[in-house]
């Protein structure tokens, strides 16, 4: 399978009087809408109105991380201190090289009213090294189900790390994203038995996020994940979970693996 190629931006602003990047305190809508207009337009349309259906499903096959640097909080807002990072992934090769592309030639990203200048682009090809990864979430996990009320409504259960529905949810997720990556639905080697599990280390933080009208439940810490390398790739390319294009799931490896319960 293809590795993915991961992207690093720096950012830094505009205008050189400029100190600070002021984000809403629900921003990621902002990071979304900017990756889409740094796209060409008929890419971006035809994966935001599309994306790449499975059982019913769409992907859009891209996960991005909460921007990265020191910040101040206040009630609705985060201010945060330049330079920044921001990390976009993606198992669309193509995709990321011409995302890459454009950004060099407009050498600027877009966040709501602000225009930051991109200092550095970065990318970075990783293979999965083994069957066991222990991962830091760069932005949250998140697991759902819809559920119907007695009169016919709808409503949505997230899960805690630490429910069975959390890793049954992670898991079949990831055979519907590595069905939309390989164009082929997974098959166990014969001489690949390990079990899929993933494993929340100590208490996870719950994240609760406002994307447009919906209020997100999603979780950040550091997990320990094991099962058929082939589909830990595919999540650390695509993300892992639900809600990856809306800023959810992205990992990054956080050292060794431990078989502790």
């Amino acid at each position: 399978m293809t590795s993915i190629v991961r992207v690093t931006l720096e950012l830094v602003p505009k205008q050189s009087s400029q100190q600070t990047l002021v984000l809403p305190y629900h921003y990621v809508e902002w990071v979304q809408a900017a990756i889409y207009r740094s796209m060409q337009e008929d890419v971006a349309a035809a994966i935001h109105d599309v994306g790449f259906p499975v059982e019913k499903r769409s992907f859009r096959l891209f996960s991005f991380s909460r921007i990265q640097g020191r910040f101040r909080q206040a009630k609705e807002t985060i201010e945060f201190v330049f330079p920044v990072r921001l990390i976009i992934a993606s198992p669309l090769k193509l995709l990321i090289q011409q995302f890459v592309n454009a950004l060099v030639m407009r050498n600027e990203f877009i966040l709501g009213p602000q225009v930051c200048r991109i200092a550095s682009v970065s990318v970075d090809d990783y293979v999965v090294p083994g069957s066991r990864v222990r991962v830091r979430t760069l932005s949250p996990l998140t697991v759902h189900s819809t559920l119907n009320k007695p009169d016919g409504s709808h409503y949505t259960v997230y899960f805690h790390p630490k429910e069975h529905e959390f890793q049954q949810l992670i898991i079949e997720n990831l055979l519907r994203k590595y069905t939309v990556v390989t164009g082929k639905p997974f098959v166990m080697e014969p001489a690949e038995s390990l079990p899929f599990r993933i494993r929340v280390k100590n208490e996870p933080k719950l994240n609760i996020v406002r994307y447009k009208d919906t209020v997100i439940k999603g979780y950040s810490g550091v997990f320990d994940i094991e099962g058929p390398k082939d589909l830990l790739q595919v999540g650390w390319d695509a993300g892992f979970g639900a809600r990856n294009s809306q800023g959810f799931g992205l990992v990054e490896m956080a050292g060794s693996y431990s078989k502790g319960v």
